[in-house]
């Protein structure tokens, strides 16, 4: 294992989860390199930020409540402070404004967008 391979990454939970138990979770990484800049985070922004990072839309995907608890139960995830509504917001906004992210978790999103918009 490489340094690169302990290196924690932070993951946003950023949808609940659907009545299927299933939510959408993205990755932030850091801004160097040609990355994805749909949305750019500033370390004050959240506690486990050390330096500028932008959004990983690529790498999003969508997972079950379960393979969260199994990751959290094996040590290979662990929560963290939560994120503020206008972060999470920023991060929802871009998942449909990033040419990166896979049309399946943008369809995903949207959709649970769509029924908190009609849960008001």
């Amino acid at each position: 294992m490489g340094q690169d391979a302990k290196r924690e990454h932070l993951w946003i939970i950023a949808t609940e989860p659907n009545r299927d138990g299933l939510f959408a979770v993205v990755s932030f990484t850091t801004l160097k390199g040609a990355k994805d800049q749909t949305v750019i985070l500033r370390k004050a922004e959240h506690p486990f930020l050390r330096w500028d990072t932008c959004v990983a839309y690529a790498l999003a995907e969508i997972m079950s409540v379960d393979k969260l608890r199994n990751y959290i139960d094996c040590s290979t995830a662990k929560m963290h402070v939560r994120a503020t509504e206008e972060l999470l917001k920023l991060v929802l906004d871009g998942f449909s404004a990033s040419a990166l992210t896979k049309n399946r978790v943008r369809e995903f999103v949207l959709a649970h967008k769509a029924s908190r918009s009609h849960a008001v």
